[in-house]
Order: C-alpha cells, then sequence, then structure tokens
C-alpha cells in the first residue's frame, strides 16, 4: 500500500508518453484512442477486478505523414484554440 496510490496512473501515462516519442522517432504512428466504453472494454478483454483502463493505443506504419490529426481530417473534431502548426 503506497501512500500516493494514484502515482502508479500517472506513471502508465509518463511511459505511454516516452513509449510514442520513441515510436515517432522511428517513423511509427502512435494513437491514443479516446472513442470507446471503457467499461465494456474491460469486459470484452475480460480484465480482472480492481484494474482500470488508462490508455487504449494503436500502434503502425502510418500510410501517408500529416501534420493535421486524422480525426480532425475526417471532420470528426476540431482542436480548439491551437495554434497552426507553422506557428508553434
Amino acid at each position: 500500500a503506497g501512500t500516493m496510490p494514484e502515482m502508479r496512473r500517472y506513471s502508465v501515462v509518463g511511459a505511454i508518453t516516452q513509449f510514442w516519442l520513441m515510436a515517432r522517432s522511428f517513423g511509427l504512428g502512435v494513437g491514443w484512442v479516446s472513442i470507446l466504453d471503457p467499461d465494456r472494454l474491460s469486459r470484452d478483454l475480460d480484465v480482472p477486478d480492481g484494474w482500470t483502463l488508462v490508455g487504449y493505443l494503436c500502434v503502425g506504419w502510418p500510410e501517408t505523414e500529416t501534420d493535421t490529426p486524422e480525426l480532425e481530417r475526417a471532420g470528426w473534431e476540431n482542436r480548439r484554440g491551437a495554434l497552426p502548426v507553422e506557428t508553434r
């Protein structure tokens, strides 16, 4: 029993960030899937009780290189208040 059990989740997020950066450095695409029902996914994957979903990732070689996220290109979502890529 730790004094800050939430640190486990933060560590997972940090590990995902490092994985994402390394994957991108090799040209691999990484997507953090957010259009899902975490409870349904946990049931479908028969996740043990007490476990909590932190992230569901898709990883692979991109078909094309672009600075525009796929959901934005598909018209599902727009960035709010983000600077254009050229000015970042």
